[in-house]
């Protein structure tokens, strides 16, 4: 798996890349920066009576794939390649959450050195990032170990209309927290997740990859079609470190279109198929689901640093189960997202809330998960910000008759940070994250599944722009 991603990074590093003019509607701007807080804002807000402005259509957040903006819009910036380096100390109360009934508390302390590309010309826009991690705890040193972060993304115009998107995540970690000022940023997005995220085993070797591959094309003026394609992992190298939970594979494909019914507003529909499988000791627990759902998004904002928009989608959806020596379970049951995204000047907030069906994510069997989301980002001043993020997930069992079945439970975290910038390359920040998780069925789980963390860290960030 390392290899494929290290692939795919060496082939987006060989293309000429591109900043699209109907975008994804996740609010990528076009100006160049060289650091936080130094991006000149060229975008006007989009008028209903510019036919120029409006020639291009968005795509949706519930089928772009891609995640709500982080950045505020003053921070928003292209073509340049970041180098960082991220020292963090932080101290847990519990680091054999799930594993023993009495607290053992460490000191913890991590060092992520990280490269950042973004580059764009008038048909490739690409993205990459990388940040291995190497974490130390004292006194428990035996849980000393080194982390894999990358990402890419990839917008290549193929032609006057049509947009070829390929994104690929991975994640090699023993710990939750291991990921340089993520607790109090978010990954969500309008879009209905195909596995199960409602189940986290905190202080456990994981290895993760999810891969999407999309192809959208502009028909008309207002009219869009697109069909794209998931692939998911979950593999826990050390099992008995979590028992209970299990290895899962996801497979996608997905098929939209896309109505521009006013100058802001769209209207669609998506048809998705999905096989989840859980990978037990001697058999596969497996999951397929066939969802029809209609979506809405209105932009109440659309501008290059300034958007708001507001999406739901819902429909019925079918799923099939089955686990041997059981007989298959099949059934009917409605599903939705409701998705809400704003990116301003010196704010983001991004908050999500999906009611589906799954499988995966370490659980075996079906479950109905419902899931919330929120993560908010408010600049202060032009040195100062705070981040809070929050996240509830339960998941209740559809097939409880299967061998090695969970009967279910709730995951809660939340996290919240302050940032001050000391220099042009130099911020610092503290934090506190929060988790608590009741599965009683899961041995991984058990015994006293919380966590409280305090933490504090310092990044150097050098960026440097491209074509200067």
């Amino acid at each position: 798996m390392i290899t494929r991603i290290c692939l795919t990074l060496a082939l987006l590093a060989a293309i000429p890349v591109w900043s699209q003019t109907t975008g994804t509607g996740t609010g990528t701007g076009t100006g160049t920066g060289t650091g936080t807080n130094t991006g000149t804002s060229t975008g006007t807000d989009e008028q209903p009576d510019n036919t120029v402005m409006n020639s291009g259509m968005l795509t949706p957040p519930p089928v772009s794939g891609q995640a709500y903006p982080i950045a505020t819009g003053d921070e928003v910036r292209v073509n340049y390649i970041g180098l960082g380096l991220t020292g963090e100390v932080a101290y847990d109360d519990n680091l054999l959450a799930g594993y023993s009934s009495t607290p053992t508390s460490d000191e913890i302390y991590s060092i992520w050195p990280t490269i950042t590309l973004d580059k764009s010309t008038l048909r490739v826009r690409e993205q990459i990032n990388y940040s291995p991690g190497f974490t130390f705890y004292h006194p428990s040193s035996d849980y000393n170990e080194s982390d894999e972060n990358a990402s890419a993304n990839l917008q290549y115009r193929a032609g006057s209309t049509a947009t070829f998107i390929l994104q690929d995540s991975f994640l090699r970690s023993s710990s939750l927290f291991n990921q340089p000022f993520a607790s109090s940023q978010g990954d969500i997005s309008a879009g209905t997740p195909l596995q199960a995220s409602g189940v986290i085993a905190p202080f456990a070797d994981r290895i993760s990859n999810v891969a999407n591959v999309a192809l959208n094309d502009q028909a008309g003026d207002n009219q869009m079609f697109g069909v794209s394609g998931q692939y998911g992992l979950l593999d826990y190298p050390n099992a008995s470190q979590v028992p209970g939970l299990y290895n899962s594979t996801l497979w996608g494909v997905s098929v939209f279109a896309s109505q521009r019914i006013a100058s802001r507003q769209y209207l669609g529909g998506e048809v998705q198929h999905s096989i989840i499988a859980s990978h037990l000791k001697g058999t596969d627990s497996e999951v397929q689901t066939d969802n029809l759902f209609p979506f809405y998004t209105i932009y109440l904002r659309s501008s290059e640093r300034d958007t708001f928009s507001i999406s739901v989608s819902g429909g019925p959806e079918h799923y099939s189960a089955s686990q041997q020596p059981e007989y298959p379970v099949s059934g009917w049951t409605p599903a939705g997202t409701l998705g809400v995204g704003w990116q301003g000047h010196l704010s983001t907030v991004a908050a999500s809330y999906t009611h589906n069906l799954t499988g995966g994510g370490g659980l075996p069997g079906a479950y109905i998960e419902d899931k919330a989301n929120i993560a908010v980002r408010r600049e202060l001043t032009h040195t100062w910000e705070v981040n809070f993020s929050g996240f509830y997930a339960r998941n209740n069992n559809k097939t409880p008759l299967f061998p090695l079945s969970e009967p279910g439970g709730h995951t809660m975290t939340a996290g919240a940070s302050v940032q001050h910038e000391l220099s042009r390359s130099l911020k610092f920040q503290i934090g506190y994250d929060w988790m608590d998780e009741n599965y009683s069925g899961i041995g991984a789980l058990a015994k006293l599944p919380n966590s409280d963390r305090e933490y504090g860290a310092i990044t150097w960030q050098f960026n440097r722009p491209l074509g200067r």
